[in-house]
């Protein structure tokens, strides 16, 4: 068969996705800090982009409040002035009276200082000024310069400093640790590092506060600590526990304990007590204690016709078009010009659009999940309903993808607290004979029992399965009451029992 050339017609679908599109599932995918950075990063290289002044009706509303409280402020002082004066009981000062100093003299807080400018809106009191904070890696570093070491022993102990992290930890093992320390450092006839120099500089970094800073695990330094502390009898049993038997202490062995070191319970309880007041995490006293900023992307009030959810207007400015970069372009005969113009344009109005579709996005999902989680904002956590994104998606028309990201670092603010919308999505368990309940709502439950419960006698989780069927009428095996404590960082009753027992 000879082969010769021809030409066939093959129709088909194809899905692309414009770069409008692109970015209007970035947008949908960001959250609302992201979505001011992008905001700010693109008004600084789109000129046609702009953010709008307040509207003129607004504007009309502030400068009539302005007139109104001026006229009540003139006609109380005329009021006072037609008042008649009382020669007998007349107490006020003679404007014309002699002073030997000014008020601005008498109330230096609202005046400016002698060597800044006179204008008091521009004085900022101390009150309003804030204290740097002083992270750990200053702390160590601040010992450091203060310390009576050598060269190498500063260049050591700084990458030491460095590798610890914020709880006051090691990060890296010793031995990489030097091999970086050799490839960064490490020239011409300076001899190499080694690991006892680095062993030996550690141990002068763990002497440093805060106590315990510097260790390898949790073990070395609960000992660094007990290290610090006077040598007493306690403390040395404490130490000797922690060296031999650390991990007796972990699984909250105490019989084996009593009877090892030959303790009585109120010997155990003092020994417990003590090893109790030593800090885990010895760096966190010096972390940074500035929380992430959330900005809620929706707000939840309460109106005469039920829950109300509408768009955080405070959460991104008001963006525009320059019109009169427009109007400029109409004027211009350079095609170039004209065509980045026109590019701005787009962009510009393309973000505009993103972030308008973002909006509605959140808005339309924001409301399904307040009407199906009604019983929450009234109840609380109890009420909460079984909610998937599959649920969502087909009441919304839209792919679980974009619910996905809708519900992803969106924050709603609710009269219960500001919430991130994944929180009223839970899986449901089924029951018989009745509705599925969540496993928030189940969480919940378990939760209130477990903190209404005695502390010597705590609740099993055979026992908090009855419990919840009794007067809940939630229907669950043990497993799973066994799986939700664990999720909540709960322990089991036994080890309940054993820290309620030495807990101080």
């Amino acid at each position: 068969m000879a082969l010769m050339p021809g030409l066939q017609l093959n129709i088909g679908q194809q899905l692309k996705l414009t770069p409008q599109l692109q970015q209007s599932i970035k947008i949908l995918q960001y959250s609302a800090l992201e979505v001011q950075q992008t905001i700010e990063t693109t008004l600084e290289t789109n000129f046609m982009l702009e953010i709008e002044e307040e509207r003129d009706d607004e504007r009309d509303d502030l400068e009539a409040a302005r007139e109104t409280e001026d006229k009540r402020d003139l006609e109380e002082t005329l009021s006072a002035e037609e008042k008649p004066l009382d020669i007998e009981h007349n107490n006020e000062i003679d404007s014309e009276l002699q002073m030997d100093m000014e008020w601005d003299e008498v109330f230096s807080d609202h005046s400016a200082p002698s060597n800044s400018p006179k204008d008091p809106s521009e004085y900022v009191s101390a009150e309003n000024y804030t204290s740097a904070e002083t992270t750990l890696h200053d702390h160590l570093q601040w010992q450091l310069d203060t310390a009576p070491f050598d060269e190498r022993q500063i260049v050591l102990a700084s990458y030491l400093i460095d590798d610890i992290n914020d709880e006051g930890y090691l990060s890296t093992e010793l031995s990489d640790l030097l091999a970086t320390l050799n490839d960064n450092e490490s020239e011409g006839e300076q001899p190499a590092y080694s690991l006892q120099e680095l062993e030996a500089v550690l141990v002068l970094v763990q002497q440093f506060e805060p106590n315990g800073v510097g260790a390898r695990s949790l073990q070395e330094s609960l000992l660094l600590q007990l290290a610090a502390m006077p040598q007493k009898p306690y403390v040395v049993s404490a130490r000797q526990l922690i060296k031999e038997n650390f991990d007796w202490l972990s699984y909250h062995d105490h019989k084996r304990i009593k009877k090892f070191y030959g303790l009585n319970d109120d010997e155990l309880t003092t020994l417990l007590r003590l090893i109790q007041t030593l800090n885990p995490r010895p760096g966190r006293d010096f972390s940074p204690t500035q929380s992430e900023m959330i900005i809620p992307d929706l707000r939840l009030k309460r109106s005469k016709s039920g829950w109300l959810v509408e768009l955080n207007q405070d959460a991104f400015p008001r963006l525009g078009v320059n019109a009169t970069y427009i109007q400029l372009a109409s004027s211009l005969d350079d095609s170039e010009q004209n065509k980045r113009i026109k590019e701005q344009l787009t962009e510009a109005k393309g973000l505009i659009k993103s972030i308008q579709s973002r909006g509605e996005t959140l808005l339309r999902v924001g409301s399904f999940i307040v009407n199906r989680q009604q019983g929450f904002f009234e109840e609380g956590e109890q009420a909460m309903k079984p909610l998937v994104l599959r649920e969502v998606a087909e009441f919304l028309d839209l792919h679980e993808s974009t619910i996905s990201r809708a519900t992803n670092q969106k924050y709603i603010q609710t009269p219960r607290g500001t919430f991130e919308l994944k929180y009223f999505f839970s899986t449901g368990v089924s029951q018989y004979g009745s509705a599925d309940q969540s496993a928030t709502a189940i969480k919940a439950f378990i939760k209130r029992l477990i903190d209404a419960e005695d502390p010597k006698k705590p609740l099993s989780d055979s026992k908090l399965m009855k419990l919840l069927e009794e007067d809940n009428e939630i229907s669950v095996a043990r497993r799973t009451i066994a799986k939700y404590r664990e999720a909540m960082n709960i322990p089991s009753s036994s080890e309940r029992k054993k820290l309620n027992t030495y807990k101080i």
